[in-house]
């Protein structure tokens, strides 16, 4: 999950024209975290995967590479 996560993150923040500090401000955690996420060194718990997928409008399956 941790490759496909990461990459697909980093597009949907891109294609949302979001940025690492929005999605932190959003989710109440810091841009070193989604940083983090983005990076491959970590990856969310399930339930801020799942607020991750809501405020960007993303699918689960879209978010970790199930779709492609």
């Amino acid at each position: 999950m941790q490759i496909k996560f990461s990459e697909n993150l980093r597009k949907a923040l891109s294609d949302k024209n979001e940025t690492q500090a929005d999605l932190a401000k959003h989710l109440n955690t810091t841009q070193a975290t989604v940083s983090r996420w983005i990076s491959g060194v970590n990856e969310p718990d399930l339930q801020t995967f799942l607020n991750i997928c809501e405020y960007l409008d993303e699918t689960p399956n879209d978010l970790l590479g199930y779709n492609e």
